[in-house]
């Protein structure tokens, strides 16, 4: 599945934040040579480590995290066995209700693979938009593993939701 949403320089969020940290993982083990400031603030420090890393994982260098650059980032963390619940630097990031993009994207993205083994939880569209299904699938999902349920991913809820997807 491709998606029109990409995280580019310029942006800000706690899916640059997230990316940050995945990068300065590649960087730990060799794979790239580029540190990053985990600030959420994609400039050009980190589109330098995301071209090193496309270079890396032998994808179009362009340093912008589309589809299928996060995906390999990803892939090789599962692959080393990292947990990727990375802490969030700043407490002030988190998705809800409007936001859109890749960091939306995947999130339900994730929440779709955990309703496929959880019947409690209800698929959702996977259209990188943060809409009223988003919302109440967050607000479920938040219900059933005892987190404060508001329909926001912040920090608790984005950890528990990726730790939950890598048991799989």
């Amino acid at each position: 599945m491709a998606t029109q949403y990409v995280i580019k320089r310029g942006d800000l969020g706690i899916g640059v934040n997230k990316l940050q940290a995945y990068l300065n993982m590649m960087q730990q083990r060799n794979l790239i040579s580029t540190v990053n400031k985990q600030d959420g603030v994609f400039g050009p420090l980190t589109e330098t480590a995301v071209r090193e890393w496309q270079r890396y994982a032998g994808l179009p260098i362009d340093g912008v995290i589309n589809y299928n650059t996060w995906n390999s980032l990803v892939d090789k963390l599962r692959e080393l066995g990292v947990v990727t619940n990375i802490p969030v630097a700043n407490r002030g990031f988190y998705l809800s209700s409007g936001q859109q993009g890749l960091s939306v994207f995947k999130m339900q993205e994730y929440l779709n693979e955990i309703a496929a083994t959880n019947k409690c939880l209800r698929p959702i569209p996977v259209d990188g938009i943060y809409g009223p299904r988003t919302v109440a699938a967050v607000q479920q999902y938040q219900y059933l593993y005892d987190l404060n349920v508001d329909g926001v991913i912040g920090s608790m809820t984005w950890d528990s939701i990726i730790n939950e997807r890598n048991k799989f």
